[in-house]
């Protein structure tokens, strides 16, 4: 039965892709014939070498989609680990007796917050690099600035997982080396490309970054992860997780097979026809963005809309919206969205990650995150559009009608 702007029978509309994905069908099918690999990877028997089989195919796989090869992947549990592990190799390397790390204020707390914790413990020293207040990505000159003799690592994600926003990692790996040549000490450069991956095509040598971060439940794995090393001869790693030698050594710990095979095979199918992928979900993006401005017009502002960002991630306000945007979204029936980033959304708060990319507190109390997935239709983001209007225009008479009733006008009115 139709009511008003939506379907009643019709599934919600998912828009929270950057959150996380629905498992491949095809992944979940590895996935499952991989749970008969049960047998110890370590082990010297022919089912221990199936297993060994299974993890070295999907190791190449993750290697092809990041343009590196198999030696420099390493299995981890996804993309907090990687992190960690990181932070825990520059500081290990430097030889420092107080190394500086920089990184910037929009950096996803899997960074931020293991850093404080070094920070608080006397271990190192920081600095979290403001961004362009205009552009939402931080300006390459403000990471040389903060640069000292001190500094074993710069650590900037490649696309910012609220804003969309695409950070520019190669010039701050060229002004990291240059600073680091002043200096007489290598420099090490990380990305977490969590956000990135299987959105656009990433290239280690490209953007000049030593290590990068991947999870796999970004773009329809499975819940682990890998850490990517630009050389394994020359990048620094060192062990975190001690006990056996799995991974060559660098991190203990039998495999779990089955979710390995779904990394690879994820991996592999992100790398099919990658440009044309991303050219879909940007022409995806521009017509929800389109159809907002043009049913919506003042109502509605579109975050960092000049800047390079993410073809399926739009950050959207709704300024003259009289509560949050927690609150429209609790009143929404026909999509899922959210209003930060997945381990926050339930907070009714400003986005921090907003706030410091230069939106107002106003704006980023009324703003939501649209992640577009490989199969939304432009049909259902029509749909999306049109709740939201009726939402907006509903609001906008019941503020009308306070005013009329003596209440006084909604905020926003």
């Amino acid at each position: 039965m139709e009511s008003g702007w939506y379907l009643e029978e019709q599934q919600p509309i998912y828009l929270d892709y950057n959150a996380t994905t629905p498992l491949d069908s095809e992944v979940r099918k590895v996935i499952i014939e991989a749970l008969d690999l049960w047998a110890n990877p370590s082990s010297n028997n022919p089912m221990a070498a199936k297993a060994k089989e299974a993890i070295e195919k999907a190791r190449k796989q993750v290697a092809d989609l990041m343009h590196v090869t198999p030696k420099e992947v390493i299995f981890t549990s996804g993309g907090t680990e990687c992190n960690s592990w990181v932070i825990h190799s520059a500081i290990e390397s430097s030889g420092l007796a107080k190394p500086h790390i920089v990184a910037t204020e929009i950096e996803h707390p899997a960074i931020q917050n293991p850093l404080k914790k070094l920070k608080e413990r006397g271990v190192i020293d920081i600095t979290f690099c403001p961004v362009d207040k205009s552009k939402g990505y931080v300006l390459p000159e403000t990471i040389g600035a903060a640069i000292t003799s001190e500094t074993c690592l710069v650590s900037v994600m490649l696309a910012n997982n609220e804003s969309g926003v695409i950070q520019p990692i190669t010039e701050i790996a060229d002004i990291t080396r240059k600073m680091g040549d002043k200096f007489g000490r290598k420099i090490l450069v990380h990305s977490d490309t969590t956000q990135a991956v299987g959105k656009m095509d990433i290239n280690l040598d490209t953007l000049k970054i030593d290590y990068a971060t991947v999870a796999g439940h970004k773009f329809y794995g499975p819940r682990c992860g890998a850490l990517i090393l630009r050389s394994a001869l020359t990048v620094p790693i060192h062990p975190m997780i001690l006990g056996c030698t799995q991974e060559s050594g660098l991190r203990a710990g039998t495999e779990n097979t089955p979710m390995i095979a779904g990394l690879g095979k994820a991996c592999e199918s992100a790398a099919e026809n990658l440009v044309e992928k991303e050219k879909k979900l940007l022409e995806h993006r521009r017509h929800f963005e389109d159809q907002l401005k043009a049913q919506l017009g003042d109502q509605v502002l579109i975050n960092f809309d000049a800047s390079p960002r993410l073809a399926n991630s739009s950050s959207v306000a709704f300024p003259k919206y009289a509560e949050t945007s927690a609150d429209l979204l609790a009143k929404c029936k026909s999509f899922y969205a959210s209003t930060a980033a997945a381990g926050h959304s339930k907070e009714k708060k400003a986005s921090k990650i907003l706030l410091a990319s230069g939106v107002s507190e106003d704006v980023a109390l009324r703003s939501v995150r649209f992640s577009i997935g490989r199969d939304t239709t432009k049909e259902e983001l029509d749909r999306v559009v049109k709740e939201l209007k009726a939402m907006l225009f509903l609001s906008k008479n019941a503020g009308s009608l306070m005013g009329a009733l003596g209440k006084g006008p909604v905020a926003g009115f």
